[in-house]
């Protein structure tokens, strides 16, 4: 290859879609501000929130363990990825408090860190409630939904209405490869994945080889 080939390699490789390539990644920095900001904000420790019996509903439809720490959003996983069938009965009770103002909707002081995280999950297996669970943790504030979480439902909306991603959380397969789903102004994606909480982009990216 030439220099002149080489230099047109290397446009085309920059211009692309960021690709996930086996790399070694560096551990998990606990002492990134990130990382701080979310394990506080998942802590359950304090038992503070009002409706035990909603949290279990959807603790249990969501398969997520309240036992053990629950895991940090990194920000990143296959696009339309969503694990399980939603469960119709819990789906309906979700759709009505969501149209209903003045309802309690599952914040973290209503369900706790757990019963939150659960309603992200639930939300992803139903693509009719998704943008209604979005906007409805939107109006939460950052202090009952979990910065982080709104941010990679946010990027999946936007994917599923045509529209550019703004944190890089949805990655696809092209061409056999794991690359991110078009980013919106990507120069300054990770200035976004900042204020939502999220690690620099590429180490998300590393960690999801």
């Amino acid at each position: 290859m030439n220099i002149r080939q080489a230099a047109i390699a290397l446009v085309a490789l920059m211009s692309s879609p960021t690709a996930v390539r086996a790399q070694r990644c560096a551990p998990l920095d606990t002492t990134a501000e990130w990382y701080k900001r979310q394990r506080a904000w998942l802590s359950d420790a304090k038992h503070d929130w009002s409706d035990d019996a909603f949290r279990s509903s959807l603790i249990n439809a969501a398969g997520v363990d309240a036992s053990h720490s629950l895991a940090v959003q990194r920000g990143v996983q296959r696009e339309g990825e969503a694990a399980g069938s939603p469960d119709t009965a819990l789906v309906g009770r979700l759709r009505s408090l969501a149209s209903t103002r003045g309802s309690t909707w599952p914040t973290r002081a209503v369900v706790g860190a757990a019963g939150v995280r659960s309603v992200w999950i639930i939300a992803q297996r139903d693509t009719a409630l998704q943008r209604t669970v979005l906007h409805r943790m939107m109006e939460s504030g950052p202090d009952e939904a979990l910065a982080a979480d709104v941010a990679v439902l946010e990027d999946r909306v936007r994917l599923q209405s045509g529209r550019k991603q703004l944190y890089g959380s949805q990655l696809r397969m092209v061409g056999g490869k794991l690359v991110t789903a078009p980013i919106e102004d990507s120069a300054h994606v990770d200035m976004r994945r900042d204020a939502a909480g999220l690690p620099p982009l590429h180490l998300a990216l590393c960690g999801a080889r």
